[in-house]
């Protein structure tokens, strides 16, 4: 890779409670193809119990921040005040990035003119490879499908989301008062700003798969209560961090 197409990169994960699989998650990030001397990862504590710093410190490229506002969003905003990078990449603490995650990310972001986001492959994976649960078949075959994502909902998710520092500097950042579903709004308002949305299928990360109702049952009642707060937000007649002028396109409900 030549100067030209290694921009400084920050991965930024939000996480609560999740320390087993934190450490996992950065465990795959110390070992990029992508030059080390290039990326950073910043971990934001979103209110967990026990403190992720023990984790963190372990890896060379990571380092910590506490958001207190209980927000997902609230806290990917906190990263990207922090961040260093001219690229901004997202993952989730439970996500497992391939070896060459950053690298190809990136390669997609760079290979688009007038690229607002790149939007990688989440394949699933299960907590029995051998037996799986009926939940978790399911999750397999509707979990997290890109490719639609960007296609027909005009984002993407932010469990494998690359995109530059200077879209965020021209849209604004994520709407932070919603509890989920803000890659949904961001996603759209950085459409409606005239950027091009990719789809990479070689830039991979692995979800676990949800393996019970009552863990899918949580995801679903998550989304619903991110889509009531977003209605909440126009029904008031609120502003995202836009310009002047500019308001979010209206969310999508497929």
């Amino acid at each position: 890779m030549n100067e030209l197409s290694t921009p400084f990169v920050s991965v930024i994960i939000p996480v609560f409670d999740d320390l087993e699989r934190l450490n996992i998650c950065l465990q795959a990030l110390e070992h990029q193809t992508y030059p080390k001397s290039l990326y950073e990862v910043i971990v934001v504590d979103n209110g967990s119990v026990e403190s992720v710093e023990p984790i963190v410190t372990r890896f060379s490229r990571a380092r910590t921040s506490y958001e207190s506002r209980p927000s997902q969003f609230a806290a990917r905003n906190r990263g990207i005040s922090l961040a260093k990078g001219e690229v901004i990449a997202f993952t989730d603490a439970d996500c497992i990035p391939s070896p060459d995650w950053i690298e190809r990310g990136v390669a997609n972001l760079l290979r688009v003119p007038n690229s607002g986001l790149v939007a990688g492959k989440i394949e699933t994976f299960f907590k029995n490879q051998e037996h799986p649960t009926a939940v978790e078949l399911y999750e397999n075959l509707k979990a997290l499908p890109q490719k639609r994502y960007i296609e027909v909902g005009r984002f993407g998710a932010t469990a494998n989301l690359f995109t530059f520092r200077r879209v965020f500097e021209h849209v604004g950042l994520f709407d932070d008062e919603t509890r989920s579903s803000g890659d949904v709004e961001w996603g759209q308002r950085v459409s409606s700003f005239g950027y091009e949305l990719i789809y990479a299928d070689d830039s991979r990360v692995a979800h676990p798969a949800r393996y019970s109702f009552v863990q899918l049952y949580k995801v679903v009642a998550r989304k619903i209560g991110g889509v009531h707060d977003w209605r909440q937000h126009f029904n008031y007649g609120r502003r995202f961090l836009l310009p002047s002028g500019a308001y979010p396109t209206r969310p999508r409900t497929h």
